[in-house]
């Protein structure tokens, strides 16, 4: 039997076709390739895979500005609506450019309650985590659990009179935190609580 040919079997394989790839040096000092690299450690993934999200939140900026002449983190649409006895804002994504700090920190800035605090609601699961933590932080801490768990879509904020908190929805897909869980905003860091009020 007649050997087939490498060129023949590349033509009739199925599926795409992979993509060309470029090497790309960066020139950056030593501090920023040692922040990049944090970023990078503390979402869990590779410098490469963090440069790539980088790029498509860039996309996703320019596309928006294109279209709406605004930073997508002032443009955010999001319906309002009443939920849990209080305001709720719904949206495909609302992160915006800035995994929906800026638009979390209007939310609390016009629904101000001293003593609320956080719930991160995982869409993907139906459950949730409770993170005690500073009205101040709040912004804050969301994004940052927005990025360690590349949570995308964004899809409500809202307020939860019932257990005072903001609750904000999105798609927790890295299973870095324990979905139903208890944190405590502590140093920049989430530190776990047992559900019996001991720390782990």
């Amino acid at each position: 039997m007649d050997e087939i040919s490498t060129q023949e079997v590349e033509k009739h394989r199925r599926g795409p076709k992979p993509q060309a790839r470029k090497k790309m040096l960066i020139s950056m000092t030593a501090a920023d390739y040692d922040e990049f690299s944090m970023w990078a450690d503390e979402a869990g993934t590779t410098k490469a895979m963090l440069m790539h999200d980088i790029m498509e939140h860039e996309r996703e900026r320019r596309t928006v500005r294109k279209q709406f002449g605004l930073e997508p983190s002032m443009h955010a649409a999001y319906e309002e609506s009443n939920q849990w006895g209080g305001i709720i804002w719904r949206g495909d994504n609302l992160a915006g450019s800035d995994a929906g700090h800026s638009l979390l920190n209007k939310f609390i800035s016009e629904h101000p309650h001293d003593d609320w605090t956080l719930s991160i609601y995982n869409t993907l699961s139906a459950t949730t985590a409770e993170i005690d933590c500073p009205i101040e932080e709040i912004p804050r801490i969301a994004a940052f659990v927005y990025n360690l768990e590349h949570a995308a879509p964004m899809t409500f904020i809202g307020e939860n009179p019932v257990s005072k908190s903001y609750v904000v929805g999105m798609r927790c897909t890295r299973g870095r935190l324990d979905f139903p869980g208890i944190y405590r905003a502590e140093g920049g860091k989430l530190k776990s609580i047992a559900f019996d009020g001991l720390n782990n």
